[in-house]
């Protein structure tokens, strides 16, 4: 029988020291703490709730991306809340309203990666899904919940912590991040829904000159990425697109010997 050394560590499921961890970038402190107020009289108490924050009130010492990835890898909540600083929930139940979403999800589709409170469907031109209030005491309510999305919005986002979910290291900045997040749980196997969970949100938004900024880098990261291509592995060669009918042609024995030869033509005529 073989014995392992003593310092091997054995790991098994991940146990989770909180229930919650609820993670945000502060930039202005007053009002992070009308919304900290929120969640400890909603039941998001420190017996079971973590609060991480990035501090960018004096200096902006990390953007969206770089911030919520860093609080992302340190939360140690089963659950991690992603929320802006402007958020409130309201009232005294606001834990018991959120759980009872996350059974009912969890009861429709155990692969649920993010939940938030807006967002747009996949693939169906400008199809929403949204439930919000705002100060003034108008809900914004579109679309039927719970609605499987494509992208949220990042005022509120709970991201399942075993999903190990991340934001991309190649796009900065302060907007779309939402939609990168879901893009990402997609690509792993997750999937991510608008839920019936009601807050106040104190602000509609701001799609200034960085927002198109962000989005064009957005479109050219996913368009390249998406874009049909030969994938070599060390065993298979093999066409992917997202096209069926150019799947079905270049992953023929005639097409690849007609890429092979083209590309063996190509390498001879790049030396020198």
């Amino acid at each position: 029988m073989t014995v392992l050394p003593g310092f091997i560590k054995q790991i098994d499921q991940p146990v989770y020291k909180y229930k919650y961890s609820v993670c945000t970038l502060v930039t202005r402190k007053e009002q992070y703490a009308e919304m900290l107020n929120s969640f400890i009289n909603g039941g998001f108490t420190e017996d079971i709730c973590e609060y991480l924050i990035i501090d960018n009130s004096e200096i902006n010492k990390m953007d969206a991306y770089q911030g919520l990835n860093a609080l992302l890898q340190q939360a140690t909540g089963e659950f991690v809340i992603l929320c802006h600083q402007d958020i409130e929930l309201m009232g005294a139940d606001s834990r018991r309203l959120l759980e009872d979403q996350i059974i009912a999800i969890t009861k429709l589709d155990p692969t649920w990666g993010v939940l938030g409170n807006a967002g747009g469907a996949d693939r169906l031109y400008k199809r929403m899904a949204i439930k919000i209030a705002y100060p003034d005491g108008f809900i914004d309510v579109q679309g039927n919940v719970p609605q499987k999305v494509g992208s949220l919005d990042e005022n509120f986002m709970l991201v399942k912590n075993s999903a190990n979910l991340a934001f991309s290291g190649d796009i900065g900045g302060y907007h779309l991040y939402g939609f990168n997040l879901c893009t990402v749980a997609r690509l792993l196997g997750y999937s991510a829904y608008v839920i019936d969970f009601l807050l106040v949100h104190k602000s509609t938004g701001n799609a200034d000159v960085s927002y198109y900024e962000i989005l064009k880098q957005v479109k050219t990261k996913y368009t390249s990425f998406m874009k049909g291509r030969y994938v070599n592995t060390t065993i298979a060669r093999f066409y992917l697109s997202g096209s069926a009918f150019w799947n079905m042609m270049f992953n023929t024995r005639v097409f690849r010997r007609v890429i092979k030869t083209a590309e063996e033509i190509k390498f001879k005529l790049s030396k020198p």
